[in-house]
This record gives structure tokens, C-alpha cells and sequence, in this order.
């Protein structure tokens, strides 16, 4: 799948640098470990958004290249490394499919919940060709989305029904609608060329404020502030209202699962 929006963000880089949980540390140590990265080692983080990755892993390599079509993205990211006094990270506009081979080679690439926007087949071919032996990929899985209420969340099933109300019961993607992906990430990996495929598993606890919530909301292409166009106070104030009514205090626990696939270049 490859969305051809080029707006399908828009508007939602502060948001996204803001509010976007991250990455915990045990992540980050895992990659660096299993690939054997040091100050000499190059990372391409495709569809790098603001760099939660691209800046925590910049600060124990050599360089990242961090690769998005979104120049407002790629903007807010520099932001945010700036801040971190983070210099070794080439901000790239492009697509996953369309960046230059001649940015390699890697010992890792890495994609932070952007996989499922790419043609999927076709950027692994792609990224096999520029990546040093014994390198390899990283793909994160989203498992905790407001669409994918595992733990079944009241308040993640309130947040969805307002977003209905305003928006329509199919999942919005900008301008557009998404579309979920047909194959699974593992089975995508494993008929790839790489190989010794593994699964990291994180699982953590996050706080989240109504504040929060509605700033996370914006910085995603389903609920982007743009989309309600002069709805947005009133969705702002249903979803608010609701919360409090199932909380007072209008704080909210969520079981995070954090989920990565590795797979290796063995020749």
C-alpha cells in the first residue's frame, strides 16, 4: 500500500513532535546490540516523521539519514534535534520508494509505524540492495491504536465513537480513506530477501491527560485538526466532556505494546 496524499499530514508536525509517545530506552539498546552499531555505523530511518527515532539513535552512530515526504516533518524534526544539540542526522524529502540509492550504503534500516504506507515489497527489495552484510531492517507494529482497541480501553472506545460522529464510521487517511494492509509485516519480511527474522516485544504503561489525547489525535491522518474544518470546538468539546464523564479527574492508563521485527543481510 502507498498513499499518494502528499498532505496526509499536514498540519500535524508540531503535534506529532509533541505528543507522539517515542520510543523507551530498552528499544534503542536492543537495535544497537543486535546489529552491532557503534560511531562508525550509518542508520536510514524511512518515513522518520520528527525523528523519534532517527535523534535517539543519531546520539550512538556515525550518521542517519532520515528520509520523509513531508518537508513540514522533516522542518519540526530539525526543530527537535536542534534542541538535543544533535548534529549527525541528513533530513531527506522523499518517499520510501523514490529516496536515492546513492544515500547508501547502511547497516540498518529502520521505520517507525510507517511501514504499512509503503509498498511494502518493493522498498525491502530496495532497501536489501544498499545495506552492508551482516545489517539489516527494523519494523515497528503499531498494536495500541484507537483501531486497534486490543485491551478493549473505554476511554479509547469513547475517543473512536466522537471521531465517528464528526468524521464517519471508515477510518479516515487524509483526504482519503486507509486501507489496511492485506499481508501481515511477517510474512511481508519473510519472503523477503533478508533472513533470521526476530520479533522484540516491549510492554510499558503510559498516563495519558485529555490534553494529551487531543494532541495526539492531531498529529494523526484519522483525526487531523484540518479534517474537522469548523467542527473542530465542537469535536474538541464532545470528546472532553465524555472523558470527564468516565473520569473526573480526566486521566486515562494505557498498557503500551511495543512491537519490532528485525531481520538480518547475511551475503
Amino acid at each position: 500500500m502507498k498513499n499518494n496524499d502528499s498532505t496526509l499530514f499536514k498540519g500535524a508536525a508540531w503535534y506529532y513532535s509533541h505528543f507522539r509517545r517515542g520510543y523507551p530506552p530498552a528499544f534503542f539498546d536492543h537495535i544497537i546490540k543486535s546489529f552491532n552499531l557503534n560511531h562508525n555505523s550509518r542508520v536510514l530511518d524511512l518515513g522518520t516523521g520528527t525523528g523519534q527515532i532517527a535523534i535517539p539513535l543519531a546520539k550512538n552512530i556515525k550518521e542517519v539519514v532520515a528520509v520523509d515526504p513531508d518537508q513540514e516533518m522533516l522542518e519540526e524534526g530539525k526543530n527537535q534535534a536542534k534542541k538535543e544539540k544533535v548534529e549527525n542526522i541528513a533530513w531527506t524529502q522523499a518517499t520510501a520508494e523514490d529516496f536515492s540509492d546513492s544515500l547508501g550504503p547502511f547497516n540498518v534500516t529502520t521505520m517507525g509505524t510507517s511501514f504499512h504506507w509503503m509498498k511494502q515489497d518493493e522498498v525491502l527489495k530496495k532497501i536489501y540492495n544498499i545495506t552492508e552484510k551482516d545489517g539489516g531492517i527494523v519494523i515497528v507494529s503499531n498494536t495500541t491504536s484507537i483501531y486497534r482497541n486490543q485491551k478493549n480501553d473505554e476511554w479509547k472506545n469513547i475517543v473512536r465513537s466522537i471521531i465517528e460522529k464528526y468524521l464517519g464510521e471508515k477510518r479516515r487517511a487524509g483526504k482519503a480513506y486507509f486501507k489496511e494492509p492485506q499481508d501481515r509485516f511477517e510474512d511481508i519480511i519473510k519472503r523477503s530477501d533478508f533472513s533470521d527474522f526476530t520479533t522484540f516485544t516491549e510492554v510499558y504503561m503510559q498516563e495519558w491527560t485529555i490534553d494529551q489525547i487531543l494532541g495526539f489525535l492531531s498529529s494523526t491522518s484519522f483525526a487531523a485538526r484540518r479534517l474537522f474544518g469548523e467542527h473542530i470546538q465542537g469535536f474538541e468539546n464532545d470528546l472532553r466532556a465524555e472523558l470527564l464523564r468516565l473520569d473526573s479527574l480526566g486521566v486515562f492508563n494505557e498498557e503500551v505494546t511495543l512491537e519490532a521485527f528485525l531481520a538480518w543481510k547475511r551475503s
